[in-house]
């Protein structure tokens, strides 16, 4: 039997019988062979890169002995649990891991150094982060000379029990001053442990920013270590990102020490006005990379629809700007009336567009992208751009690359998708450069055209022009073909339960929300929280996962798969998912499956049936399912929820009506 012992803490919670038997198919507190309670705790703060994937460690009650916990040998097993439970109820588990091997190779997890904390009235199960807390009382140091060492990359100290191995370094540190205040100091992206501890580096300006009195009894002091939620870590994320340079909040820091010291308040606003160097007010504009946070803007998006009348799941909300940040083509569909433009008129507001907005309103007509875009007139020398007004909004984003701009193609299927819009197709898949442009004309008619400087003969298409659409999928629409889905993030909003529209706050829904709006997000903000360039970050499990499903496809159809194409698109999807409490990364997956190729999958009962499987009456349950084989073969990637779900409607359409679409 070997042993691996981790010199970290780890905070916990007891879980339900549900979850742990769910997870490991075990009672959460039961009596072991040697007669001594047992019991899992769930764990609840970051883990290092390098810890397993382990969501239970197991605990003994002999270790909760000095915590004040008697266990009575005598009672019953139900009393003995219900007795552990009560006891830990209102605790949080501090320990520290450790990884048996067993004999017969299998690992067991267990938790060490037991010691509890009391659970805040607002705790919720959520994720803790650990950041290290320097001090004058633990390391010696003044914090002007923390700070120094700080930006001179020299080490700063010792903090035990907290990850420091290379790819864990800590994003923020927190200086704790006499008076038990709390300044917060980053972001650091890289740093070195040693014999004397912490020494950070930082590819950006070091800030500072003070760590608020509310937060505190949110969180969780322990040993040096704050634990935040990660609600307040994201928080700290947008006051740092605003913050004014280090070195004027030293300056503000050491005047305000001065004036602390002065016996009249006169004489301390004199020393205020006549020698601090005054900050920049805060710039309240949304379009200034200085004030704006991703989450900041996902409250602004929910904020938004509710003024627009909407009620949406905020998974919705976050798959959406996850899919307009990473793909080249989103589509909303669903039934008529779930709100589809609204949704992209409230993403719109929030990212304080106003007229660079744009909702082109298609029409059954168009046939090629002529219908769209207008033609040269070589009879009158002229050209003439569409009634669509798609060619003046392209020169316009053009001419102001500074500026974010969303164009909505509504109803975008009551014409052929793959016609009028084919050098979109084509050009969207392009890297930016001369080549990514819309063509207008040939460029021989350059000089011919009277209007050839209005409208020149290509338009190029820059990275701060998303292209959105909105669908319904009736008897008068067309199909998307692979062309269009090979592209898109098809994206099937969730109806919400009626009632709630009653906790809709009272606003006014028709107002005009195409208003020019100073509060705007500028196209290097917008950039900036894009992610996705480089080498592909999927895991091998979820590369693994993909191919399967690829090559099971290839059985139907040696045109149907997943393809590199998209494997590329759901790897940058997952690279921009904000981190956030209502769309996981199990759960992204889940969707991209559904999103970027089950819309793919559609044929008739022949092709499809071992594919998709069989659907049974009465229990709502497909069995012989070839793709649920996969699934249930990669549990441990995601539930796949969404996936099931869409291979029992495509089971059922199979059974019912004798193919799918």
């Amino acid at each position: 039997m070997s042993t691996k012992n981790w010199n970290i803490d780890l905070i916990g919670v007891l879980p339900t019988d549900e979850y742990v038997i769910k997870t490991i198919d075990k009672e959460s507190i039961y009596p072991n062979s040697q007669n001594i309670m047992q019991f899992s705790v769930k764990i609840v703060s970051q883990t290092p890169k390098s810890f397993p994937d382990v969501k239970l460690v197991t605990c003994y009650g002999t270790d909760l002995a000095k915590w004040g916990f008697e266990d009575d040998i005598e009672a019953t097993r139900q009393e003995r649990s219900k007795a552990l439970r009560d006891f830990l109820g209102d605790n949080l588990i501090v320990f520290k891991p450790q990884r048996k091997m067993l004999y017969d190779h299998s690992e067991v997890y267990s938790g060490s150094e037991l010691r509890l904390l009391q659970k805040s009235e607002s705790f919720d199960g959520r994720d803790l982060i650990p950041l290290p807390i320097f001090s004058n009382e633990v390391h010696g140091l003044q914090f002007s000379d923390f700070v120094k060492k700080l930006q001179s990359k020299k080490p700063v100290g010792r903090i035990d029990n907290i990850a420091n191995e290379v790819n864990d370094t800590p994003e923020y540190v927190i200086w704790k001053d006499a008076e038990y205040e709390f300044t917060v100091l980053g972001e650091f992206s890289r740093h070195h442990y040693a014999h004397g501890g912490f020494s950070f580096s930082t590819r950006k300006k070091l800030k500072a920013a003070h760590f608020k009195d509310e937060w505190i009894d949110d969180c969780y002091e322990k040993d040096n270590i704050l634990y935040v939620t990660r609600e307040i870590y994201s928080y700290l994320s947008g006051m740092i990102s605003a913050a004014d340079s280090l070195d004027l909040f030293m300056e503000i820091q050491e005047k305000s020490v001065q004036v602390r010291r002065l016996a009249s308040e006169e004489a301390a606003v004199a020393v205020l006005e006549k020698t601090i160097v005054k900050p920049k007010p805060r710039v309240t504009n949304m379009g200034s990379l200085e004030d704006v946070s991703e989450e900041m803007l996902m409250q602004r998006f929910y904020e938004s629809t509710q003024d627009l009348g909407l009620v949406y799941d905020q998974r919705d909300l976050y798959n959406f700007h996850t899919a307009m940040k990473s793909s080249n083509l989103v589509i909303l569909a669903g039934m008529s009336g779930t709100g589809k433009s609204k949704l992209v008129q409230a993403y719109g507001k929030a990212l304080g567009l106003g007229k660079q907005l744009a909702f082109v309103a298609v029409r059954p007509s168009w046939t090629d992208d002529g219908d769209l875009l207008g033609y040269a007139d070589t009879m009158n020398k002229l050209y003439r751009q569409g009634d669509s007004g798609l060619v003046n909004i392209l020169l316009r984003a053009n001419d102001n690359q500074d500026k974010m701009y969303v164009i909505c193609f509504d109803e975008m299927n009551l014409a052929r998708v793959e016609h009028y819009f084919s050098q979109f197709l084509s050009v969207l898949e392009m890297e930016q450069g001369p080549k990514k442009a819309i063509r207008l004309y040939n460029e021989e008619l350059t000089s011919f055209l009277d209007n050839s400087e209005q409208y020149p003969p290509s338009i190029p298409i820059g990275d701060n022009v998303i292209f959105v659409g909105t669908v319904n999928l009736d008897e008068s629409t067309y199909h998307f073909s692979d062309k269009v889905l090979d592209r898109a993030n098809v994206i099937s909003l969730k109806v919400m339960p009626f009632t709630k529209l009653r906790q809709l706050p009272a606003t006014d829904n028709g107002q005009d929300q195409t208003e020019t709006t100073d509060d705007q997000i500028s196209f290097e903000l917008f950039e900036s929280l894009r992610r996705g360039k480089g080498e592909i970050e999927l895991s091998e499990g979820e590369l693994s996962l993909l191919w399967d499903i690829h090559m099971e496809l290839q059985q139907v159809s040696q045109n149907l798969g997943a393809g590199p194409r998209i494997v590329r698109q759901i790897d940058k999807y997952l690279k921009n998912l904000p981190e956030n409490d209502f769309l996981s990364r199990k759960d992204a997956l889940d969707l991209q499956l559904v999103q970027r190729i089950l819309t793919k999958v559609r044929g008739s009962e022949e092709q499809l049936r071992r594919l998709i499987g069989m659907y049974e009456d009465g229990r709502d349950f497909v069995y012989e399912s070839r793709l649920a084989d996969i699934l249930d073969r990669y549990a441990s990637l995601s539930e796949f929820k969404e996936t099931r779900k869409v291979l029992l409607h495509k089971a059922k359409e199979l059974r019912i009506n004798g193919y799918t679409v």
